[in-house]
């Protein structure tokens, strides 16, 4: 048997920085939408399952399937920038409770492109300025969510 071709995490691994979030009103692209540039935290981003117990009498053990399963509660997190357009543009979609839609580009070539239906904000706790900035939540639901890898850039080469 020959040996595996097994890669060490260094060469793939790849540290969030540079994640590009952005949103716009649903149907926008990634080139119309507005860079959220003071992001934070954009919290998990996926699709997880739930259950449905459909265990009978018979059973002795309890049986499942799979069900539709519900969208992710997002909150995402920005430092409080009252002078950035894009940022008071989507308190004000947050403020309306509308459906929008998010992109989230990560360095490794993932493209999350996400439509919440959002539900408001809030300004973090404010305590003790020691280590700080004033942040914002704003709270949405995930309703569809589209998963694409970007392709790679060519490789330059070079003699």
């Amino acid at each position: 048997m020959a040996d595996e071709n097994i890669k060490s995490p260094s060469e793939y691994a790849s540290l969030p920085a540079g994640t590009r979030v952005s949103y716009g009103a649903v149907g926008a692209t990634i080139d119309t939408a507005k860079l959220l540039q003071s992001a934070t935290a954009i919290g998990a981003t996926g699709n997880k399952g739930t259950f449905i117990d459909v265990t009978r009498l018979i059973d002795t053990e309890p049986k499942y399937m799979a069900d539709m399963g519900e969208g992710e509660d997002k909150t995402l997190v920005f430092i409080d920038d009252p002078d950035d357009v894009a940022q008071q543009a989507l308190l004000t979609s947050a403020d309306a409770k509308e459906t929008v839609v998010f992109f989230m580009q990560f360095p490794n070539r993932r493209l999350a492109e996400i439509q919440l239906v959002l539900a408001g904000w809030s300004m973090q706790t404010v305590d003790s300025p020691k280590g700080k900035v004033l942040q914002l939540e704003v709270y949405g639901k995930q309703n569809k969510l589209k998963w694409t890898v970007t392709p790679a850039e060519p490789d330059q080469g070079g003699a």
